[in-house]
């Protein structure tokens, strides 16, 4: 498996620990964590010994946008899965957009998205 593939393993078992329902494609059913290449995906960190920096861009969607507590639903997601991410190893903690609404079959959902950044050994440290 690449190392880019392998970061987001990482991250998918977090979610799996956490309980938290997570896609990889654009086929989801909310509320859930849609992970997806961020941009730039992929670098090398050259100064850190040829680490693999992958980049990976979550969008938590939560309730329906116009239910009532839509924005509570989706502060409460966002608590949740920063927990999850504490557990991975030399992860920080990214920065959540400002809500918005997306639509999925026709339904607006509220959500927020983050760019977070895992940085894995070079083949020579495997």
């Amino acid at each position: 498996m690449s190392r880019l593939l392998a970061s987001r393993a990482v991250i998918l078992a977090a979610f799996d620990a956490a309980s938290i329902a997570h896609a990889t494609t654009g086929k989801w059913s909310g509320p859930c964590v849609l992970i997806e290449p961020g941009d730039p995906w992929a670098g090398v960190e050259l100064s850190l010994g040829a680490k693999r920096t992958g980049r990976w861009r979550l969008t938590l969607i939560a309730a329906r946008a116009d239910s009532a507590g839509a924005l509570e639903i989706l502060a409460d997601f966002v608590d949740t899965v920063d927990v999850a991410l504490l557990t991975v190893a030399g992860l920080q903690l990214p920065t959540w957009t400002r809500p918005f609404d997306t639509d999925y079959g026709g339904a607006k959902y509220a959500a927020t998205t983050a760019t977070i950044q895992l940085i894995t050994p070079s083949p020579q440290e495997v």
